[in-house]
């Protein structure tokens, strides 16, 4: 393996768990230290800035000094952290020869590895406990959360939850989220299902027993199939068995209906509540905190420091707060109008991304858009670099010194679902 591409992997592994093992994504040093090594690597191979990119930061930066004015309030390391977080994204994907298909292969690596850890705690009594005692490498304490365990930064035990799988990251939600990720990019790269990488990723979905990585994936295949079936009768008896699958699952599985039920009825008792001191941090309590928080700041929002982000610990003279649903996070923090420039960027990534590779562009980006919301309503995926790539992916597309896309020689894709058609 050549040099450059052992940089290249060690790039793409350090922005993943940079951003989603609890080895890493609390540490400063580590984050900074990943962000002068990327912007190293973006000059050394002498990569350029995209305009439009570059009118993103000054919009955000427009952002950032109408909060100041307003508040009074100029916390300058909480924006460059911002900014570090988005340009770490950035300069990676960048600078990174085939950043989407080194990620997928990371992400399958690391799902494999998870294997080997969950199927021995999975079947073998009080397994965790040796992991723990033997190979403890870091322990995640917090106010908020349950304690977890990284055993070798390469797999993460949360005490109770050892019947799901979280991968190396910090909870099982957020290692479904980056699998659906990877899942979704390699699809559109390569559009066909029935791949080992695909089944890989897949199966370590359904181990992490994620409610709304279920949903997401089974939303994912729905997408493909209506897209891929051409013969109506046969979409029909698909997309009922889908909906068939996913009731079953919905009504038998308790991480799904009795779940989502238990905290949409907990919201709705806090719906009158004067102070959502202490309350749930699930997500519908968060929206509804969100909500209020959000109320008065709609434009420019309130800001990403804790002192202006959030109000219900305003009484107590209190700053430390917690939410969980990333969408209506992202709105708060910079307002609805950034948040909806926001998705318009990840449309445009997702759809040209797509176009290019197999000249299916609207139906999946939009698509895909929705199912990143979905995610967005169980994890702050944004708080952390890697999930910026959703609005950078059409960077990676070549283009001749004119602007235009150059197109790539594929080779025909033989898809056994596409035969379904026949």
């Amino acid at each position: 393996m050549r040099i450059n591409t052992i940089i290249d992997y060690f790039m793409v592994t350090a922005l993943i768990f940079i951003s989603g093992s609890i080895l890493f994504n609390q540490n400063k040093i580590a984050l900074f230290t990943g962000f002068i090594l990327a912007t190293g690597l973006f000059f050394y191979r002498r990569s350029k800035f995209d305009v439009s990119f570059v009118y993103f930061l000054i919009g955000l930066m427009v952002i950032f000094i109408l909060q100041t004015f307003k508040f009074d309030f100029f916390p300058i390391i909480t924006f460059l952290g911002v900014f570090v977080r988005i340009l770490l994204a950035y300069f990676i994907l960048k600078s990174v020869v085939d950043f989407p298909d080194k990620f997928v292969k990371v992400m399958y690596y690391i799902a494999l590895i998870s294997f080997v850890f969950y199927i021995p705690v999975l079947l073998i009594p009080d397994f965790s406990d040796v992991l723990i005692e033997k190979l403890l490498l870091y322990v995640q304490e917090g106010d908020y959360m349950q304690s977890r365990y990284s055993i070798m930064g390469l797999y993460t035990i949360v005490p109770g939850y050892e019947m799901r799988n979280p991968g190396p990251f910090w909870e099982m939600g957020a290692f479904g989220g980056f699998l659906l990720l990877s899942l979704m990019i390699n699809y559109l790269t390569n559009p066909e299902l029935n791949n080992k990488t695909n089944i890989v990723l897949i199966i370590a979905i359904i181990t992490t027993q994620s409610s709304t990585a279920y949903i997401a994936l089974l939303l994912f295949l729905t997408f493909i199939f209506n897209r891929e079936v051409k013969n109506i009768l046969l979409k029909i008896i698909l997309l009922f068995s889908l909906i068939s699958i996913g009731y079953v699952a919905y009504t038998n599985l308790d991480f799904l209906g009795k779940k989502i039920e238990k905290q949409f009825e907990d919201a709705r008792e806090l719906m009158n509540s004067p102070n959502l001191e202490g309350a749930s941090t699930d997500r519908f309590a968060s929206m509804l905190k969100d909500w209020r928080d959000f109320q008065g700041h709609e434009i420019i929002g309130r800001g990403p420091n804790k002192l202006t982000r959030f109000t219900t610990m305003y009484s107590s003279g209190l700053t430390n707060d917690i939410r969980t649903v990333g969408s209506t996070d992202l709105i708060v923090r910079f307002g609805l109008p950034f948040f909806m420039l926001i998705l318009f960027f990840m449309y445009k990534s997702f759809s040209t991304y797509s176009r290019y590779h197999w000249k299916n562009g609207d139906y999946m980006g939009i698509s895909i858009v929705l199912l990143i919301l979905l995610l967005l309503t169980s994890e702050t995926y944004f708080l952390y670099p890697l999930f910026w790539i959703t609005i950078m992916l059409h960077y990676t597309i070549v283009e001749d010194k004119n602007g235009n896309q150059i197109e790539k020689k594929k080779t025909k894709i033989e898809n056994k679902f596409y035969n379904l058609n026949n």
